[in-house]
């Protein structure tokens, strides 16, 4: 990484004496700026809090750490303690994944594809794999509520991490507060399991096998599958990723675990084939993946047209609203920036997105897919 200009460190520094400091993990000047007084503003409550509770640290002294902390590499998101993912302010700790905002925006963009949606059964069940803060279901749950009031939602995210678990439960009490109390039309919960184990093998490992607790909480089938996995190649950690997610953030949660047998490429995709085997085992309608890049994208997507059960997949970018449009490799590929989300649906589905109803959203067409796939559904 070059040195930061000398004038430049000088111009920081008639402006605020913290400020150079900040200009190594920004390498810009309006950027440490927006830092500092986040900060700043940061160590005020903090102060305000630790007064209020007989503790003697200043403002001052308060702020003077949290720089420190941040010039040595650690994310901002932790020392302030939330992200903001969408609409909602996600409470985040070292230990757990930090939530992107190209994230939020496929969550959104899929709300959105469904705010017109045919023939929506009453309860709606979303499960959400390797949810970390619970930022994907809590997400959904809110932009979904604010169009379709009628329809109960069941969300359930999962994880092998009991310290996010923790988290995730967290952020849902938080956002139930922030509602003065209500708990909206649906249910959201949280529980520990292990998405890779095989369920038909021992069950020796620490965590439970998803299928395994799926039937032990007896919802074993789900209408949307979401899931923002650890996609990262060994390789791609020590290639791709700044010092600052490799010193702070979880590995677990961004590179799958080792698997002597398979290559690089092979164990950033380890997760996708499970994925798509629980996408068919609880016969969801509407699958939703999150990818590396364009490259992995391709790979999943052809995976999935393997499997032979889904109407249509798509490629979502970073900016799915967008109206770009292309196609690779007969993969339709939506919207502005890198290759980020794999979108594949099938069934009912088909009609709550209104894909291949014809041009003009044949509604016989729609209770007809809507019948076919709820035949013999058994909650």
């Amino acid at each position: 990484m070059p040195r930061i200009p000398t004038s430049l460190l000088r111009s920081a520094g008639a402006i605020d004496a913290l400020l150079p400091a900040l200009l190594g993990p920004n390498r810009d000047l309006a950027a440490a700026r927006n830092e500092l007084r986040w900060l700043r503003e940061h160590a005020g409550k903090v102060a305000t809090t630790r007064s209020a509770k007989g503790a003697t640290w200043s403002k001052g002294a308060i702020l003077a750490d949290l720089v420190r902390r941040r010039a040595r590499g650690t994310p901002l998101q932790y020392l302030l303690g939330t992200e903001h993912f969408g609409d909602l302010e996600i409470l985040v700790r070292p230990g757990v994944l930090i939530p992107r905002q190209e994230t939020a925006a496929s969550v959104t963009h899929l709300v959105r594809l469904m705010r017109n949606a045919l023939q929506l059964p009453s309860e709606l069940r979303v499960l959400d794999l390797c949810t970390g803060t619970g930022c994907i279901p809590l997400l959904f749950e809110r932009e979904f509520r604010s169009t379709h009031h009628q329809v109960q939602l069941q969300l359930l995210g999962v994880d092998i991490s009991v310290k996010a678990m923790k988290l995730a439960c967290r952020n849902l009490k938080r956002m139930r507060r922030k509602e003065h109390g209500g708990v909206g039309n649906g249910v959201t919960g949280f529980l520990v399991a292990d998405v890779l184990i095989d369920p038909f093998e021992d069950q020796n490992q620490p965590q439970p096998s998803l299928k395994f607790a799926l039937n032990l909480v007896n919802k074993p089938f789900w209408d949307i599958l979401i899931s923002n996995p650890p996609y990262i190649s060994p390789s791609g950690y020590w290639k791709t990723t700044s010092r600052s997610v490799r010193g702070y953030e979880p590995k677990l949660a961004l590179v799958p675990p080792p698997s002597p047998e398979k290559n690089d490429t092979e164990q950033a995709d380890a997760f996708y084939s499970r994925l798509l085997a629980t996408a068919r085992d609880v016969e969801a309608k509407i699958v939703l993946f999150e990818v590396a890049d364009l490259g992995q994208a391709l790979r999943i997507a052809k995976q999935a047209r393997r499997f032979d059960i889904f109407d249509g997949i798509e490629i979502w970018r970073d900016q799915p609203n967008e109206t770009d449009h292309e196609i690779l490799d007969d993969f339709p590929v939506v919207g502005q920036g890198n290759g980020r989300s794999v979108f594949c649906w099938r069934g009912a589905g088909s009609a709550w997105l209104r894909k291949g109803l014809g041009e003009h959203d044949d509604a016989t067409d729609a209770k007809r897919l809507f019948k076919s796939s709820y035949t013999d559904r058994s909650w």
